[in-house]
């Protein structure tokens, strides 16, 4: 068969890749009254996620292209309103990659060295930062930024050695001053889509030293700590613990929040020890694949009066239809919302239900129904065997509409088609596309899709038209 293809985009899906208001979303920096975190005169406390791909994607949409790549528009808009719809109000990204990351591909990089062994910052993927950052803005949610990490898929503190060259990134000098100096050329980066200084951007609720950073010496910890407080006295900054809290970050004044990861069994310990100090305490990441453990930490977070908790790790919808998968743990793949009895674990569903319960408790505030889903955007088609889509915020499922013609009328061809399925590719988890597949025969033929979830449907996506011969 041969393919004639017709485009009938509407303005709404320019504008919901494209457009992005050049405002200040919060009226206030998060700040820190002792142990508790503070929106103006209100307690901010919150129940969310940890989105790694945010600003830089590490796995492949589908069987296309490759792992390693730049993240969307789309995508970021993606991310972000699941964590509105969760009643997240923050979510924690990951560090900014660096060349040598075990991960990191050709010139894909945040930190880089050019042919002079000189430490270069790629624009392009800052730019994409500046965008996630003013998407995040727009939807009214906050971002933690982790900056350094202490392992090597993105590249942490081992390669900002190699670019340094320096033996110890804790010790050198010379390390320390690239360090020093990439902490203040990014305080003072001017955002290229709202023109604000990520210094004076309350989106940022905290500036985290690093991810899991539990080789850094206390003198590290301190003099960053410090460095970043002289540059920008807006943000707290979180310390980046691991497994313990160090004594340096109870006891030095410039570290407002403190963290652990994967300690469920300790969750009252460390919130004592935090209190004890004065200091915020964050359950940074834990493990929710087993619904029973996640109510029990999430009632202990509320319970123990603390910041809030992070579950690792929710991936978001590809730009080709579809979601991105990961494998966080051995008896799951990463989360990815509403939740979908397709994707590991099959109480994915049931463990949201539980984290959004909880992400309005910890406010005070009742749960409030799911809305409808976004609109999706039907993607052009080449064959009507191969029918794709921009899935919708808050989706669990999409009816297909077919109609002869550009005017006649629309015919049901197909319902609850999942974009949540999964498919092996290269020993990968990815999407498996294409979504839908139609043999309607030869003529002119309309599509279009709607999506829908337990309140309801969205609006009919825009349609596309093709030609089969």
């Amino acid at each position: 068969m041969k393919y004639k293809i017709q485009f009938c985009y509407i303005t709404f899906i320019i504008l919901f890749n494209l457009s992005i208001q050049n405002v200040l979303a919060f009226e206030n920096f998060i700040t820190r009254k002792g142990l508790t975190l503070m929106d103006g005169n209100a307690e901010f406390r919150f129940v969310s996620v940890n989105i790694p791909n945010y600003f830089i994607v590490e796995d492949r949409a589908g069987t296309y292209g490759v792992p390693w790549h730049r993240v969307t528009a789309f995508e970021q808009r993606d991310a972000v309103r699941a964590v509105k719809r969760l009643g997240g109000q923050v979510f924690r990204t990951y560090c900014f990659s660096v060349e040598g990351g075990r991960n990191v591909t050709g010139k894909l990089a945040h930190i880089y060295t050019d042919e002079n062994g000189q430490i270069m910052y790629n624009e392009d993927l800052f730019q994409d930062v500046d965008r996630g950052l003013a998407i995040a803005a727009e939807e009214g949610i906050r971002l933690i930024i982790p900056i350094v990490d202490n392992w090597e898929w993105f590249g942490g503190f081992a390669e900002w050695a190699t670019i340094s060259n320096a033996e110890n990134f804790w010790d050198d000098p010379k390390a320390k001053e690239n360090f020093k100096n990439f902490l203040t050329w990014l305080l003072n980066r001017k955002n290229t889509f709202t023109d604000i200084l990520y210094k004076d951007d309350p989106t940022v609720l905290a500036w985290e030293l690093g991810n899991e950073i539990d080789k850094a010496n206390a003198t590290w910890i301190s003099e960053m700590a410090a460095h970043i407080k002289s540059v920008d006295s807006n943000h707290l900054i979180l310390d980046g613990g691991h497994k313990t809290i160090p004594a340096v970050s109870l006891q030095d004044p410039n570290i407002d929040m403190v963290t652990t990861h994967y300690t469920d069994g300790q969750i009252v310990e460390f919130a004592q020890k935090a209190k004890q100090a004065n200091k915020v305490y964050l359950y940074g990441e834990f493990d929710p694949s087993i619904p029973v453990q996640t109510q029990k930490i999430v009632d202990q977070i509320i319970g123990c009066g603390v910041a809030g908790c992070l579950i690792w790790s929710l991936r978001f919808r590809t730009e080709y239809g579809g979601f991105y998968y990961h494998k966080d743990f051995t008896t799951s793949d990463s989360f990815q919302y509403p939740g979908f009895s397709t994707t590991g674990p099959e109480s994915e569903r049931e463990i949201f239900s539980i984290l959004r319960d909880a992400a309005y408790r910890i406010q005070k505030k009742s749960v409030p129904p799911e809305p409808i889903p976004d609109t999706p955007i039907l993607l052009s088609i080449q064959s009507s065997d191969s029918i794709n889509w921009k899935g919708s915020a808050g989706a669990f499922y999409y009816n297909i509409q077919r109609q002869e013609g550009t005017d006649g009328n629309w015919v049901m061809i197909a319902i609850e088609i999942s974009d949540a399925i999964p498919s092996t590719y290269n020993r990968e988890t990815v999407a498996r596309l294409p979504l839908f597949s139609d043999n309607p025969g030869s003529g002119i033929w309309t599509y279009r899709v709607i999506a829908f979830n337990s309140t309801g449907a969205s609006e009919p996506s825009n349609s596309v038209t093709i030609t089969v011969e």
